[in-house]
């Protein structure tokens, strides 16, 4: 019986750790927190603080950044209330401005493990506000905002976020090695504008642009989707309505 009670203790311990690294990472989002400072605010050695850390990641609930830092999880960044919000006060204006040229929908995406997460989207029709609701999640890559993500970390980083070749392939027109991905990203660093083509659904293209900035260490972008049937002539005017806003958006943010 005492060592059940223990044990039971043991995990509380565990429990409550863990609650403490998500109010920690809540408090540092966007910019992650390292090991070390995870281990000095509980008091603990920094194995045991890797541990919870590496369990926080396997459920979902923080993602380890390419700088190593780590970070809140697909599933509790809705818990970093400040940093969304000021992310949408900057973002919502351009992306509003975007949606109305266009008349698509458009996207405030965030790279979060291994997942593009979308922050917030826009309809081209106006109707509805600004959704803001954390995700869906899209793979880095088959879409256009993911790519310009996975474009945004640096080249050794890149093989731990993408899969085991061949890539799954989410449609008839999905590139499935690093070498054809890796052409694609080469040709979209010449436009800063990311291209994919009924790689994700079949009907559906997307253009997407990074929202760099050399000091911010979490990988942004925006990115618009569009029917695959659209004529050049749209594509040519969506490309340069996201030229003509992505760098005032990534100098804010």
């Amino acid at each position: 019986m005492l060592g059940r009670e223990a044990g039971e203790g043991a995990e509380i311990r565990s429990v409550g750790r863990a609650l403490d690294l998500l109010e920690i990472m809540q408090q540092a989002a966007p910019a992650g927190i390292q090991v070390r400072e995870a281990a000095d605010h509980l008091g603990v050695d920094p194995a045991t603080a890797s541990r919870l850390l590496a369990t926080l990641v396997a459920h979902g609930y923080a993602s380890r950044l390419p700088n190593r830092r780590y970070t809140l999880g697909v599933r509790s960044l809705r818990l970093a209330t400040a940093w969304v919000d000021r992310l949408l006060q900057l973002a919502g204006p351009i992306m509003a401005r975007v949606a109305d040229r266009c008349g698509e929908t458009v996207y405030l995406l965030q790279l979060v493990g291994t997942e593009a997460v979308t922050l917030a989207r826009l309809t081209g029709n106006r109707q509805a506000m600004i959704d803001v609701e954390v995700g869906p999640s899209y793979p880095l890559w088959a879409t256009a905002a993911g790519r310009a993500l996975l474009d945004s970390v640096p080249v050794a980083s890149r093989p731990a976020l993408l899969p085991a070749e061949p890539f799954p392939a989410l449609t008839p027109h999905t590139k499935r090695s690093w070498d054809e991905l890796s052409a694609v990203l080469r040709a979209a660093r010449e436009t800063g504008i990311y291209a994919e083509e009924g790689e994700f659904d079949p009907a559906l293209s997307c253009y997407a642009t990074p929202l760099l900035d050399r000091h911010r260490d979490e990988k942004l972008a925006i990115a618009i989707s569009f029917d695959s049937r659209r004529p050049e002539s749209d594509r040519r005017f969506m490309q340069q309505a996201l030229r003509r806003e992505w760098r005032e958006l990534a100098w804010q943010i």
